[in-house]
């Protein structure tokens, strides 16, 4: 694990299954600082396992990576998850191997092992390697003689690994059309397991339509947006974080009722998922449903205590419905969260009052 303490942090790549705020809350929470760009004061790069095909394969993302500073370290996803406190420790295993001799019991050159454990395919723990991970390299080097394209590969693992399965586990093959395919009883399978038909086309990767559907979220072209991130959702039925993009495409778009739903779905796939909850909440307001939307502001609070929107707009709203003894503490809380902001001050005016009104007083200005 990497110490994160006054770190930081830089992320090339999206970390899988976090929104941008979730991101940037577990980064402070650890005591680091998260930037939007590689600069000069940045200390630690961790690479999103999802970026591992638009890395190897030499587009653009290779050329941010190569302006990193210096001084900074080098770390993979699952290390920096880790780091944050969110995922668990390595396994314990004998780990007695060094690359050098993972690299001739394999065949495989040290270069390739570099990228491999940048992408949580092998997991050297203090740089030595187990068992599992010389298989997991000797299936690679199997694989790239057979004339499977190594970033291919390297994807294909990784979206093993979100299935919580390691390279070592399975045997893959080269498809006809040069996919990598699980083989099952020497017939080639998707990665998922399940059989394809004769008609299947082979699928999109997500992560570059994720990644072309942000760039024209940023850029405003929302039908664009609203296309890929409708595409993402039909390749990954699972993923929140896509339905809740899409929702909020959609309301921007002035198509609450759409975006509702979409929102729901975020939260049946995620329920601790405090934006999709506060967004649903807004739109309960915003109907006029209040007494949903405070509870929908309370749900986003008791999953993400320093949501500071949440708790504004929570005691803004039991404030403007009378519930001053209800108000008071949310303002309080606010104002711990979000100590001196213009908002912060407002807080405290309206926590004045909570206490005038609730003493049958009314302020005067």
């Amino acid at each position: 694990m990497y110490n994160l303490d006054h770190a930081s942090v830089f992320v090339l790549g999206r970390v899988h299954g976090l929104t941008r705020r979730e991101l940037g809350a577990a980064v402070s929470r650890a005591g680091a600082r998260l930037h939007s760009r590689i600069e000069k004061k940045v200390t630690l790069v961790a690479i999103g396992s999802g970026a591992a095909h638009a890395l190897l394969s030499g587009s653009r993302m290779i050329n941010v990576l190569e302006r990193m500073p210096d001084h900074a370290a080098l770390i993979s996803e699952l290390s920096f998850q880790r780091s944050l406190g969110l995922a668990p420790p390595p396994a314990q295993e004998p780990r007695t191997l060094k690359s050098e001799d993972v690299a001739r019991l394999s065949g495989l050159h040290e270069e390739f092992l570099f990228w491999l454990a940048l992408f949580d395919v092998i997991e050297p723990v203090d740089d030595f390697f187990s068992y599992r991970d010389l298989v997991s390299a000797k299936e690679v080097a199997r694989l790239m003689r057979e004339g499977c394209d190594f970033a291919a590969l390297v994807e294909a693992a990784v979206m093993l690994r979100r299935d919580g399965v390691r390279l070592s586990e399975v045997r893959l093959t080269v498809g006809n059309d040069g996919s990598v395919c699980r083989e099952i009883e020497g017939v080639p399978a998707r990665l998922d397991g399940q059989f394809a038909l004769p008609f299947d086309a082979p699928p999109e990767r997500i992560d570059d339509v994720l990644e072309c559907a942000e760039e024209a979220e940023f850029l405003g072209d929302l039908a664009a947006a609203e296309r890929l991130y409708d595409l993402a959702m039909k390749i990954d039925r699972e993923d929140p974080i896509t339905a809740f993009n899409l929702g909020n495409v959609l309301d921007a778009q002035g198509r609450g009722a759409e975006a509702r739903i979409l929102w729901q779905k975020a939260i049946d796939r995620a329920p601790r998922f405090p934006e999709a909850w506060f967004n649903l909440a807004v739109a309960e307001e915003e109907a006029g449903n209040k007494d949903a939307a405070v509870t929908h502001y309370c749900r986003a609070l008791s999953i993400c205590g320093d949501y500071p929107d949440a708790a504004y707009n929570l005691a803004l709203l039991l404030h403007e419905t009378g519930r001053f003894s209800d108000a008071l503490p949310v303002w309080e809380h606010f104002m711990a969260i979000e100590p001196g902001t213009a908002d912060a001050e407002l807080a405290r005016k309206k926590a004045v009052e909570c206490r005038f009104r609730m003493r049958g007083l009314v302020a005067i200005n």
